[in-house]
Order: structure tokens, then sequence, then C-alpha cells
């Protein structure tokens, strides 16, 4: 999957494996995210309570990623000098009280207000989480333990969303809200109590140049390209899988749940192959999987009337988009020098949300529900694209090393 000028890092480390630390930071992950996607699986809960259509909780995602894409980068300075184990409690702290107001919200516009206030703490822990999480890893563990970290993500999908639903369904959508904020609050304790704190250290004198003339920068912005595309390219298709499998491969209804579930688990798979692939061959690999979710697209739209064909190109899908995130956090953290590193964790979060936000409205006018195929057909040009401007990136950053070792 790539050749020797891959590997970052590969002597033994000189410290354990901080699992437990990382466990932890991986379910805070699983809440926040579970929490981000809760109105789609809500909606219809939420929408008879609060009296309003379908489309008005549909925009409780959608104000949450705008509002993460506005504030990430501000608090991520704003806490730059602080205990980044404070820092996260205190999102999780402040995300879990939000989260109860808006079990307790009654009418739409004060759980509009509070979904704001929740999406200001997800943008603060996850614009600090990756970062504080590589603090604690020896360089040859950081593939590995930042997989751990983002398979929150991937489970929160295939079981917090799931299991959150089924809380609605038999205890009304308030005890949900309810249940995330108590666990978001508990789990900010334990940071605070179980976690080992970590000051960044600040830059020495001489070093204090503006970020905007740091080395890292050229391929920094080549990957954070990477990630527009790819959160674009994923939140297309994805928003309209269901009329892909209804339309384009017609596929009963009843079947969604259950190839959905597939797929996630598919990226389970992909998070464990990205953790044992990420600390030798970084570079190598995140090309692979770039390629594995174009074929996947291409797959969707040529050859949508095969069942077998289709849910073998969705695990491929799920398999890629689980290893993808691990991969391209783990080059960010390397690529990035301690002066850009925030920048490039807060940076992260808000074009992923970036890509959130976008992806839909092109997807509607691409293809939208009558034309699913051509949305896949889209994303797979998109992750062409992002192809290009990884290997862009993975150029720059060698040509930044070369003229290291050449001082």
């Amino acid at each position: 999957m790539g050749t020797s000028t891959d590997v970052t890092a590969t002597s033994a480390p000189a410290t354990p494996f901080p699992l437990r630390a990382l466990l932890l930071l991986s379910f805070g992950v699983l809440v926040t995210v579970t929490a981000e996607s809760l109105p789609a699986g809500l909606m219809p809960e939420l929408s008879a309570d609060l009296g309003v259509s379908h489309a008005q909780i549909g925009l409780l995602i959608s104000v949450w990623a705008l509002t993460v894409i506005v504030t990430s980068i501000p608090l991520t300075r704003a806490g730059a000098r602080f205990d980044r184990r404070l820092v996260i409690a205190g999102a999780l702290a402040a995300f879990a009280l939000a989260n109860l107001a808006t079990a307790f919200a009654p009418g739409y516009e004060f759980a509009f207000a509070t979904r704001i206030l929740a999406a200001i703490a997800h943008g603060a822990f996850w614009a600090v989480v990756m970062v504080y999480a590589a603090a604690l890893l020896a360089p040859a563990q950081l593939g590995r333990g930042l997989a751990i970290v983002t398979g929150g993500g991937t489970a929160a999908t295939i079981i917090g969303l799931p299991l959150a639903t089924l809380v609605a369904q038999g205890l009304g959508w308030r005890a949900t809200f309810v249940g995330l904020g108590v666990i978001a609050l508990l789990l900010g304790v334990v940071v605070v109590l179980k976690m080992p704190p970590h000051v960044p250290s600040p830059a020495p004198h001489g070093e204090r140049t503006s970020v905007l003339r740091d080395e890292s920068l050229p391929a920094l912005a080549a990957f954070g390209v990477v990630a527009v595309l790819i959160a674009t390219a994923q939140f297309a298709s994805f928003t309209y899988i269901r009329p892909y499998l209804e339309v384009s491969a017609s596929i009963e209804a009843g079947w969604a749940a259950g190839l959905l579930f597939v797929a996630g688990a598919a990226g389970l798979v992909g998070v464990v192959a990205a953790g044992a692939a990420a600390d030798r061959y970084p570079r190598g690999s995140l090309i692979v999987v770039l390629i594995l979710l174009v074929v996947s697209f291409v797959t969707l739209t040529v050859a949508s009337r095969s069942l077998p064909t289709v849910i073998v190109a969705l695990m491929v899908w799920g398999f890629a988009l689980g290893a993808i995130f691990p991969l391209l956090q783990t080059i960010l953290i390397r690529t990035s020098t301690p002066r850009t590193r925030n920048l490039a964790g807060a940076g992260i979060v808000v074009l992923f949300n970036l890509g959130i936000a976008a992806g839909p409205a092109i997807g509607a006018v691409v293809g939208g529900e009558d034309s699913p195929t051509s949305i896949t057909a889209a994303s797979a040009v998109a992750i062409v694209v992002a192809t290009g401007f990884a290997l862009t990136g993975f150029a720059l950053s060698r040509e930044r090393e070369r003229r290291a070792h050449a001082r």
C-alpha cells in the first residue's frame, strides 16, 4: 500500500499505549456525533411535538453545521493556551447543558437556540480532541491511536443513532436528549479526574512568526481541499441513499436499514484497517482508500440494477469511509508543525462541515430524488479530484522535508 518513504516512525514506542484515555475520547466522539445527527433519526417525533414541518427539523442539522463552521477556529484560538484536558471537559459540560435544555424546550425556537449552543460546544470539542489525542501518543502510535478516537464517529452511525432512536420511540424524544446530556456531563467529569493534563508549550521566541508564513501551510491547504471534497461527495450521495436504493436499485424499502447497517459495519472494519496501516503507510493507504471510494461510486452508478453488486459497492463505500478519516487525521497531524497544529485541528472540522452543508444541496441540484445515479457519478468525479489534491499535498510535504534536511 506504499513504499518505505511513507514510514514516519517505526521505532518501538517509548511509552505505553494509552488505550483507556483514547477510548474515553472515542466515547466522547460517539456522543457528540450522535447528537449532531439526532434530528434526522427523531424527525417524526420532533415534528409532531414541536408543531413544525419536517423541513424545519432538518434545519436543526443545517444550523449545527453552520455554527461549527463559524465558531470552531475562534474558539480554538481562545483556548490554545489552556490545558486541553480542561478544554475538552468544559466543552462536554457545555454540550451536556445545551442538550438538557433542548430536552425541556417549550417550542421550536427554543430548541433551535439550544442546538446552536450545543453546536458551539461540539465545535470546541472537535477542534481540540485530535490534537490532545496526538499529544498522548508516541510517533509510532499515532495512526493506531487516532483510528480509535475517530472510530467513535463510525460507532455513532451504527450504534449511537439507532439506539437513540429506539429510546425516543419507547420513552419519547426528550428522554433521548436527557440521556445524551447526562452521559456527556459524566464523561466530562471522568475526563477531568482520569485524563492526564496537557498544556501546550508556548512557541520559542524566535518561532513566533505569523502562522501564514509557516512552511506546512501549502500542504495543509491541499489536504483541506481533499477534506471538503470527501465530505461533499459523501453527503451528496448519502443524503439520497434511500431514493437510490428504491428508485435506481429497485430495492424494497424494508431492506434499506439492513443494507445501511452492513455498510456501517464495513466502516468499523475500515477504521481497524486504517489503524493498522496509518503508522507505516499513511500516504499510500490514503490513495488506495480514495481509489476504493471512486470505484464504489462508479459501481453504484453503472450497476444499480445488480443487487449483489450494489451490496458489495455499499460495503466498499462503508469500508473506505471508515478508513479515510483516521488516515487523513494522521496525515494532517504529521504534516502540521507545532505552530499550525491547532489550526489544522480546527480547520479540518470547519472544512468537513462545509462539505456536510454543501453536499445535500449539490445532490439536489445534480439529480435529487429523480436521478440518484447522477449524484453518485458526481461524487466519483469529486473523489478523483480529491485524489489529485492529495498527491499535490504529498508532493508539497516532501518538498518541505527536503528543504528542512538541506538546511
